[in-house]
């Protein structure tokens, strides 16, 4: 992954929750299995498992590129969900596309 392509890929995370209320375990269960079944992440979990774990070490702001009714804090913290949601699914499924 390019060094910034990352961020793109947090902020579809971002915004496939605009209209989430709670940034709860089921609502990162169900993103998770979103990815991993490719409905609406279409690059896979591999992708937005790595560009999650870029975005934990940034620094930076995550929530500075789309309006959202979350916080940086709260984000942060689905993306930590996020990502044991994904890591219990392993393995994925490989594609050939």
């Amino acid at each position: 992954m390019p060094r910034d392509d990352w961020k793109g890929f947090v902020n579809q995370i971002l915004y496939g929750l605009i209209f989430t209320a709670e940034l709860d375990d089921a609502a990162a269960a169900r993103m998770a299995e979103a990815m991993v079944e490719r409905r609406s992440f279409g690059a896979g979990p591999r992708v937005y498992a790595a560009a999650i774990a870029r975005a934990r070490r940034h620094r930076g702001p995550l929530t500075d590129e789309l309006p959202t009714p979350h916080g940086e804090e709260r984000f942060r913290e689905f993306l930590e969900l996020l990502a044991v949601q994904l890591d219990a699914r392993r393995p994925w499924r490989r594609t050939t596309s």
